[in-house]
């Protein structure tokens, strides 16, 4: 019997909350907010995938040290449809097994949950920040939702998303959202920059010097930023910051 509650309690411990309730909600998806109660610009932190499992909650650290040193940004960590946080916050949807997440109902609750991030803040310029499948997304956003994002930093980008699944040996992705396809909605004033590790062999590099180069003859101001190191976050996020802090001016 001891056995038994000691086993339904781990269970339950291993569990993800329910969809997300309260006020830290924007359109259905949990998030964590740091720096001032309302500012001009609204910097957004997206996660990847987070295939292995477990919480997405890695860029929660980021977020709150790019607020920390900007009196004029708040910081927002937000977590994708069906992804939670160690604490047990998950927001609304389904992760779609953390391999089919290019969906285009989660891209359309991504970019819901902005424009109540924007006016909850009042901020005036939004800027986002998007890890590998969390890049996708903003990729799609800023191109399908014109106007929406003024500035965006796509770091290990699967900006192909067709030829990105090819490589992996992902056949689920045929029909899912890239942002290849949205560049000619991205309006003339949004600043793009594409930063990826030169050892990358998830989202390898010609992906983002592709999207890039595309994006520059669309007539967009868009630059790429080969660094070292790998597919994780820690490889590219000094100098995808660092882009970001140049767009929140």
């Amino acid at each position: 019997m001891r056995l038994a509650v000691l086993l339904a309690s781990l269970w339950l411990l291993a569990m993800p909350a329910s969809a997300c309730e309260g006020g830290a909600c924007a359109n259905g998806l949990a998030y964590e907010a740091f720096g001032p109660p309302s500012a001009p610009i609204l910097a957004v932190f997206v996660h990847g995938d987070v295939s292995a499992g477990g919480p997405a909650d890695y860029m929660y650290s980021y977020a709150k040290s790019f607020a920390a040193s900007r009196r004029n940004v708040v910081a927002v960590a937000l977590l994708r449809p069906g992804y939670y946080d160690r604490a047990g916050k998950r927001s609304s949807g389904s992760d779609g097994g953390r391999r089919d997440t290019f969906d285009s109902g989660s891209n359309r609750a991504i970019a819901g949950a902005l424009r109540e991030l924007k006016a909850k803040f009042g901020a005036r310029k939004v800027i986002a920040l998007g890890h590998s499948g969390g890049a996708g997304a903003i990729g799609v956003i800023a191109g399908n939702h014109a106007g929406l994002l003024d500035g965006i930093v796509l770091a290990s980008c699967p900006c192909d998303v067709q030829a990105w699944a090819a490589s992996r040996g992902n056949s689920r992705a045929r029909s899912s959202q890239s942002p290849v396809d949205y560049i000619s909605g991205i309006p003339a004033g949004t600043a793009i920059v594409a930063v990826t590790g030169s050892g990358d062999d998830n989202t390898r590099p010609e992906l983002a010097q592709d999207y890039v180069a595309r994006a520059r003859a669309a007539g967009l101001n868009a630059s790429l930023r080969i660094v070292g190191g790998g597919h994780g976050f820690g490889s590219v996020a000094g100098p995808a910051i660092g882009a970001l802090a140049g767009m929140a001016r």
